[in-house]
């Protein structure tokens, strides 16, 4: 039964409940409830369970979950609540051969699942609605036969053992146990993933249950935690005050044409430049007056967008401080497009605070690792030049170590790397840790840039450019919501603008022109 309104809320009665939970988006999406007989998926983004929730697991009745570990830390995150009498069914299934749910339901309940498919709808979209018909089936499954298991996997221990068995763990590692109070004693922080918390023995006085032991192992790493959370907060505070302003961005100067047309709004140093070059004249301290027409033509689109004011605030959020500027299409893709795509990037640079800054930067991460499996260019280059990286990598670390404990370093070790990259790289003579670490760095950023400029080179035609382009803005309105773009701006904006050959874009780009020429000039010189 699907519950989604409050009138269908049932009483929940019985001494033991299979429970399950779906998590996705950072929070609970479906609460699924078994006595054994009835199924109930309780939908939380539809209806406010938490007080309902409350009290049924704060009630006497045993509640079964499967490694359920996560599950209580989702209900403590989220609903702030205790689970009462908690039975963890992966721990009573310790004395079969195989304690997998997908095991225990072929064996006992006759139900064949595929593991694929199990991974597949665990990681599925629970946050959607409405949930696929798939999904449904496979939340009820999850907690339709728990309570049977339950009482089927008892039957395995003998009277005395059932006495602890429903709160127990494997208790087979004392190891670790005393490894963590030597740490203990030694006031060093402990970091423990999840999946170990189950092999810890806790012998007297530190026999209990699963949830005093994920208790334990929170105290354990609490000082990790708050260490952790401060050490961001201080990197985030850095990053704030070296790259954000709280002076305007935008200075919005305006740029008309000979014949009086207004052509833009730009920054200061742009009108400076042009009147520098003898191409206009001041018409007032914030405006000039250019002493040609641009030999391109806009169309009306066009001119609304560049000739809207811009404001100094984040596009998403509106916040005023903190602000800087954030390019929607990766630099390491926009360096490498084609001049005529870069002659005004007003459209895909942006202003936002620092704060949703740290948050579009790490979604865009994610986004250009989609980007590289797409294009089949992994995002950094796993060729010769990535071997060279790996192996600077592991012999500077090697000699820190060493030279940390008071120890040789064997430079014979550098002698072989240096011989068996000598064709592709020169490393110097003797071993310098300054000097190869800049080589290193440099090698690094090399190997970043190469991915960017080998997508690119799959992007043949402007077609295919315009199609990459509107990836980027794509995700960034989907996953970042702005509130406060610019009212002109468009998924599928085209404009390759620029002023003609006495722009300052077209003498940069004939700048670059003829220092390409150059070069292609010198490498034939070398030729003969």
């Amino acid at each position: 039964m699907y519950i989604n309104s409050e009138n269908l809320l049932p009483k929940l009665q019985g001494e033991a409940f299979g429970i399950d939970i779906e998590f996705s988006n950072k929070r609970i999406c479906l609460i699924q409830i078994s006595d054994g007989k009835d199924i109930y998926l309780f939908d939380p983004i539809a209806l406010n369970l938490e007080q309902y929730m409350r009290d049924f697991f704060q009630n006497d009745a045993i509640k079964i979950f499967y490694s359920g570990a996560q599950d209580l830390k989702w209900l403590k995150t989220e609903y702030q609540i205790e689970v009462k009498n908690y039975c963890d069914l992966k721990v009573l299934a310790q004395k079969e051969p195989d304690q997998s749910l997908i095991a225990l339901w072929k064996k006992y309940c006759g139900v064949q699942f595929e593991r694929d498919d199990k991974k597949r709808l665990q990681k599925s979209d629970w946050f959607a609605r409405p949930l696929s018909q798939e999904q449904l089936f496979y939340a009820a499954l999850d907690c339709k036969h728990l309570v049977m298991l339950r009482e089927i996997l008892l039957q395995q221990y003998t009277d005395e053992e059932k006495k602890f068995i429903h709160f127990s763990t494997d208790l087979k590692e004392p190891k670790l146990l005393r490894y963590l109070k030597k740490q203990l004693g030694d006031n060093e922080d402990v970091l423990l993933p999840q999946k170990i918390y189950k092999h810890i023995k806790f012998q007297e006085p530190f026999q209990t249950d699963d949830q005093k032991i994920i208790g334990l192992i929170e105290q354990l790493t609490k000082k990790h935690h708050e260490d952790y959370k401060e050490q961001k907060k201080q990197r985030f505070l850095q990053f704030q005050e070296k790259f954000t302003t709280h002076k305007p961005v935008y200075s919005n100067c305006r740029i008309y044409s000979l014949s009086g047309l207004q052509l833009c709004f730009c920054d200061q140093k742009k009108i400076e430049w042009y009147v520098k070059n003898g191409l206009g004249e001041y018409l007032d301290e914030k405006s000039i007056k250019l002493n040609f027409d641009p030999v391109c033509e806009f169309d009306e689109k066009e001119m609304k967008f560049y000739n809207e004011e811009r404001a100094n605030r984040c596009v998403v959020c509106g916040a005023s401080s903190n602000i800087l500027k954030y390019q929607i299409i990766p630099y390491m893709y926009k360096h490498n497009l084609p001049n005529h795509y870069k002659s005004h990037r007003a459209h895909d640079v942006v202003i936002i605070c620092a704060r949703c800054h740290e948050k579009a930067s790490a979604l865009q991460d994610k986004k250009r690792a989609e980007v590289a499996q797409l294009y089949g260019v992994p995002l950094q280059y796993y060729g010769e030049e990535k071997k060279v990286v790996d192996k600077l990598n592991y012999i500077l670390k090697k000699y820190d170590n060493l030279t940390k404990a008071g120890k040789p370093f064997d430079f014979a070790q550098y002698e072989e790397i240096r011989n068996q990259f000598k064709d592709l790289i020169l490393l110097p003579a003797e071993f310098n840790k300054e000097e190869l670490t800049q080589i290193n760095e440099k090698l690094k950023k090399d190997l970043k840039n190469t991915h960017g400029e080998t997508v690119v080179k799959k992007l043949d035609t402007d077609e295919k450019i315009e199609e990459f382009i509107m990836i980027f803005r794509k995700h960034f309105l989907l996953s970042m919501d702005p509130q406060f773009l610019p009212k002109e701006w468009a998924i599928d904006h085209r404009f390759k603008r620029n002023f003609g050959e006495k722009s300052i874009y077209f003498q940069k780009q004939e700048a670059n022109e003829y220092k390409q020429e150059l070069k292609e000039q010198e490498q034939q010189d070398i030729e003969k």
